[in-house]
């Protein structure tokens, strides 16, 4: 296949939270433009990337579409003021694009389950305050999207992105809802959140009405297979630059979670019972700065170990306390 221009993702960098590094947007140019992801919402990244679509001699008006990966806050962030800057579309998959549209519902729903549940849970550790403060901010800073706007596309078939034809990923254990978009003859992938470097993280969700909580690690590591299996030259990821040797970096991001699942396994061994002790031992002086991110991460350790048969969980006073299968 004869690579064009309008078939390669042109990534655009913006800026993120204080410490947290940047994001990306891709943008399409032909046959029409199209813009992957809208951003984290603040003035510095607003700048940015009417910066970085100039150097490319068009403005946020000449959008006509843009596709919202998944639904956290530094995709979505200027979906809204985009669709109000010109005429796109705000485009998201069937899977989740019930977010774009209920959101002042969903998300109390999930800040109440982390309030109620998960962060109890997990023994109140010292960054949970600063965790539900940020989702309040979340919810504050969301700005409706025009329904008239929102379209939704079916997983099942192609996405067209710069003349070619893109395969729809549904990939959980990042977020339930993130799509991944495959192009086989030139094969790249715009990875989203599900694959970066250094690597991504499992994020615990709300449980749907009457269902438990679904582990994310077990799922994050089937995801990762998946994209293991294709054949993949360009990785395009939601954070950090563009790499190449996919299976490289998903061996060694597997590897990684299997290490730290056995150090998660030694200390339940040594007598250590609740998640927010073994977020301490596990991170140490790192345990502020890696924050829910690592909180995740060990809730995902002991679900691998539980899956395994490894572990028993007991609720006491509403914390649980892993100790190992007799």
């Amino acid at each position: 296949m004869s690579q064009n221009f309008s078939a390669t993702p042109i990534r655009i960098e913006l800026p993120f939270l204080p410490n947290e590094g940047s994001v990306n947007v891709y943008l399409f140019r032909e046959p029409e433009l199209v813009l992957i992801d809208a951003g984290f919402r603040s003035e510095a990244a607003w700048q940015a990337l009417q910066a970085g679509l100039a150097e490319q001699h068009v403005t946020v008006a000449d959008l006509t579409r843009v596709i919202i990966t998944h639904p956290h806050v530094d995709h979505y962030g200027f979906a809204a003021r985009i669709a109000r800057e010109g005429q796109a579309e705000i485009w998201m998959a069937d899977v989740g694009v019930q977010w774009l549209s209920h959101f002042l519902t969903l998300w109390p729903q999930r800040i109440a389950y982390y309030q109620e549940h998960f962060l109890p849970g997990l023994g109140s550790p010292p960054v949970a305050e600063s965790f539900l403060r940020s989702m309040h901010h979340t919810l504050a800073a969301w700005e409706p999207i025009p329904a008239d706007r929102i379209v939704s596309f079916s997983t099942r078939q192609p996405l067209h992105l710069g003349g070619l034809a893109w395969q729809i990923y549904h990939l959980t254990g990042h977020d339930r809802q993130l799509t991944c978009f495959y192009q086989p003859e030139s094969r790249q992938l715009l990875s989203s959140d599900m694959l970066m470097m250094p690597t991504a993280t499992s994020v615990t969700e709300a449980p749907l009405p009457g269902e438990s909580r679904r582990p994310t690690l077990p799922d994050f590591l089937q995801s990762l297979d998946q994209l293991a299996a294709l054949a993949v030259e360009t990785v395009y990821p939601g954070h950090g630059a563009p790499f190449i040797n996919h299976r490289q970096v998903i061996g060694a991001q597997q590897m990684r979670i299997h290490a730290r699942k056995e150090e998660c396994w030694r200390q339940v061994v040594a007598g250590v019972e609740t998640v927010a002790d073994l977020f301490e031992q596990l991170y140490g002086a790192r345990a502020q700065q890696v924050g829910m991110a690592g909180l995740w991460m060990v809730v995902g350790y002991l679900d691998l170990l539980q899956a395994e048969g490894r572990l028993t969980v007991e609720t006491i006073n509403n914390v649980w306390h892993f100790r190992p299968a007799s």
